[in-house]
């Protein structure tokens, strides 16, 4: 019986290959990103070699010169450090408050520093901060070699989660940022990292705001000219500086439903750096706006089950659809078409896949994303399977006799 129903299955899906197609045509005064904003009026990015702009939900770009550069990230680098210490604590590997003994190497790093001294006992979480609001090298060296099962062992975890992040432009030889050869990121990638340290792990958010620290009695302010100055939206980022990659910043600036990524590297002077980046800042929010128009859960369409216990099943988005546009160039329409092998074999999960939904932005881009099932449905009993067979066969019997009266 059930290999009966499977042949009739596949058969029947094999005549509904014309699928669902659903076509939705919003008209509304939207505009196309197919052209760049006018940056004439943002002086800085005329001077500047390297910078990048994206849209942190959408990962659109918005703005790039020289991203995919390889270059020394110097303290940037630090972001992935963090990122790593975070993963382990949500892994339950180590916490926040265990305690670390400061080592000889940690000590004796140069450059910026927390100024932990040999033999200290420090906490993960105040090494933590230490390393993003004052950019300690002492505390990158600290939680290297405390958190990982060993200094080699947090570098290769930098380097492998580097490759599961999408981070194909970057190599970790330290979990500092100070030249070495081989150490290199480009802009792209760090832009992908400092939204996924925001995303991934948003309970620690308040570590890349930190406005001043104190250790050992001495304070130290952020050295981020945007949480100095109070940037209208800054969540929070990371600077750099070496002589090899310049002045470096990677910042996330939220406002209202935006929150936009912006990288900047080898700037000549932290002014420099400073002007760059909030230009770059100014343009995405002041240029740019954001148009939503799919919900996550919304239905998009009501799919046929075979051998289910109910004869449609709901099929929804999985998130939100939005789209970052310029403010003054419009498009005519976007097209959303709705695929699905119609019927669906039961039983059928919740989330479970059930088709796609395209989306065509007339003259701009185009987007695929998955259509899940909004509830389960059981298969039937077997003598409702005999039923849905004789009804199946019925039904296909009188197609074909008014076929052949005609």
């Amino acid at each position: 019986m059930n290999v009966l129903l499977n042949f009739y299955h596949k058969k029947f899906q094999k005549k509904c290959k014309q699928l669902i197609l659903l076509t939705i045509t919003i008209l509304l005064t939207l505009v196309s990103n197919i052209f760049a904003g006018d940056i004439k009026q943002y002086p800085y990015l005329d001077q500047a070699e390297y910078y990048f702009l994206i849209d942190a939900d959408s990962k659109e770009v918005l703005l790039s010169k020289n991203s995919n550069v390889a270059m020394a990230p110097s303290s940037m680098t630090k972001l992935m450090t963090a990122y790593i210490v975070f993963d382990l604590v949500k892994k339950g590997a180590i916490n926040l408050s265990s305690q670390c003994l400061i080592g000889k190497d940690a000590w004796k790093k140069s450059g910026s520093s927390m100024f932990l001294n040999y033999g200290d006992v420090v906490s993960i979480e105040d090494l933590v901060k230490g390393l993003l609001a004052v950019s300690g090298n002492d505390a990158a060296i600290a939680l290297a070699e405390s958190t990982a099962g060993g200094y080699n062992n947090f570098i290769d975890l930098m380097n492998k989660k580097a490759k599961e992040l999408g981070m194909y432009g970057s190599q970790f030889k330290n979990p500092h940022g100070l030249n070495q050869e081989g150490h290199y990121m480009t802009l792209k990638d760090l832009a992908t990292l400092t939204a996924r340290l925001y995303d991934d792990f948003p309970q620690y958010k308040s570590f890349l705001h930190i406005q001043e620290f104190t250790y050992h009695n001495i304070v130290q302010k952020n050295r981020n000219p945007l949480i100095r100055n109070n940037y209208e939206g800054i969540v929070g980022g990371k600077t750099g500086y070496t002589n090899q990659g310049g002045y470096g910043l990677a910042a996330i600036v939220k406002r209202n439903n935006r929150k936009l990524v912006a990288v900047v590297n080898k700037a000549k002077t932290p002014k420099i750096r400073e002007k760059i980046i909030t230009d770059l800042f100014d343009y995405g929010f002041n240029e740019y706006k954001k148009i939503s128009i799919f919900e996550k859960g919304q239905i998009l369409a009501y799919v046929d089950t075979w051998l289910g216990e109910k004869e449609k099943i709901p099929a929804v988005l999985g998130q939100n659809i939005s789209f970052t546009v310029l403010k003054d160039k419009p498009i005519d329409d976007i097209e959303a078409l709705v695929k699905i092998n119609n019927p669906v074999l039961a039983p059928i999960k919740k989330n479970q896949k059930i088709g796609e939904l395209i989306i065509n932005v007339k003259g701009q881009k185009k987007y695929q994303l998955d259509l899940f099932a909004k509830e389960n449905v059981d298969k039937v009993g077997y003598i409702r399977k005999i039923k849905f067979l004789i009804k199946y066969n019925v039904n296909n019997f009188l197609k074909k006799y008014t076929k052949y009266s005609l």
